[in-house]
């Protein structure tokens, strides 16, 4: 089988030659293979032609990241391979990284001399406003950051430029812990036990952690991040 494998490959590589040993198919079955396979590679390079078309149309002309790093970076690729064009932001300590120099263009974002980096990236006038003055019609905004903020996706919409990502009213009813589990308990969808609002004040802790017992677990009522979850094993604590 290995000789006969060997003679195949011979083949196709140099179809002039003659390549005959006793496990060889005919050489008649060579040849059409070789035409098979000659088809198949014109048939795939006409649609890698038509696919790395650069005329077609894009569904935006202008797309910004609105996120930094590797995120940003994903966004631009996928944005190009859509032919449409990208713009980047970038605070001065990003201004080295690879998704400033990536994007067709990219700005900077001010912040005060006292602000963080990250503050600017989630600074939504700003940005906003660079999208305007770039022309961005669509701005995808990763993930973390901006990406969960309903203020962000209504400001888009307030300024004509799609928000790539959730409706408004679907990050307004998730982003919030409380309206996430009510809507999951309205749908059938099992939760695990907890509190059924967001509770405000020691009492109020106190009584229900009496009710359901410790462990528990304690999280920031409007937002996604794991940084801001604590178990309490003990209630002295």
């Amino acid at each position: 089988m290995r000789l006969s494998l060997l003679a195949l490959i011979a083949a196709a590589a140099a179809p002039s030659i003659l390549v005959s040993n006793a496990f060889s198919p005919p050489a008649s079955r060579i040849h059409t293979n070789n035409a098979k396979l000659q088809a198949t590679v014109e048939k795939d390079a006409v649609m890698t032609d038509l696919s790395a078309d650069s005329s077609a149309k894009s569904l935006f002309s202008n797309i910004m990241a609105a996120n930094r790093a590797e995120i940003a970076v994903r966004i631009m690729r996928a944005a190009t391979e859509l032919n449409a064009g990208t713009v980047g932001i970038y605070v001065h300590e990003d201004r080295y990284s690879q998704h400033r120099w990536g994007a067709d263009r990219s700005f900077l974002l001010e912040k005060a001399a006292d602000a963080t980096p990250i503050s600017a990236y989630l600074d939504i006038p700003q940005i906003i406003k660079i999208a305007q003055e770039a022309n961005v019609d669509a701005i995808h905004p990763g993930y973390g950051f901006l990406s969960e903020s309903p203020e962000f996706a209504q400001a888009c919409a307030d300024a004509g430029i799609t928000f790539v990502g959730p409706t408004v009213e679907n990050l307004n009813r998730f982003s919030d812990k409380t309206s996430a589990r009510e809507a999951a308990i309205a749908a059938g969808v099992p939760v695990v036990p907890g509190s059924d609002g967001a509770l405000t004040t020691k009492e109020e802790v106190t009584s229900f952690v009496e009710g359901i017992g410790l462990p528990i677990i304690i999280k920031v009522r409007e937002t996604t991040c794991n940084y801001f979850i604590k178990m309490t094993r003990e209630s002295k604590s």
